[in-house]
């Protein structure tokens, strides 16, 4: 079972990546890029890594305030790419919000364990 997540994290990691590309493509004019739509083509990758990165979480097994981080991370990605597919809205400017206040939390929580790393100096 390991292995088969495994194969379908690395799989969509490398769709996600193939996605970025597009993503970063997509106003140079290429053909088959034309017919996709702008949300369909910035959600994506947005969605396929969030879940590449869930799926990594049942291999790792971590430890349960790791999982809750890491479970935040993914559904913010998750929530963002929902974002993208959604028209402008009040909603969609909300949940918009909430995807910058998870990310905030998140990069948040890593410099405060960082900083709890760094050894204490006497004076």
């Amino acid at each position: 079972m390991t292995r088969i997540l495994a194969w379908s994290a690395s799989g969509l990691v490398v769709l996600a990546l193939a996605c970025s590309i597009a993503l970063l493509t997509k106003d140079t004019g290429a053909p088959n890029l034309s017919r996709l739509s702008p949300a369909a083509i910035s959600a994506a990758p947005l969605l396929l890594v969030g879940v590449a990165f869930l799926l990594v979480q049942a291999i790792i097994r971590p430890k349960p305030l790791a999982l809750f981080r890491s479970v935040i991370l993914a559904g913010t990605f998750l929530l963002w790419g929902v974002v993208q597919l959604l028209p402008s809205s009040n909603l969609s400017a909300r949940l918009a919000d909430l995807v910058i206040a998870l990310y905030v939390l998140d990069l948040a929580w890593a410099v405060l364990i960082e900083v709890r790393r760094i050894p204490r100096q006497s004076a």
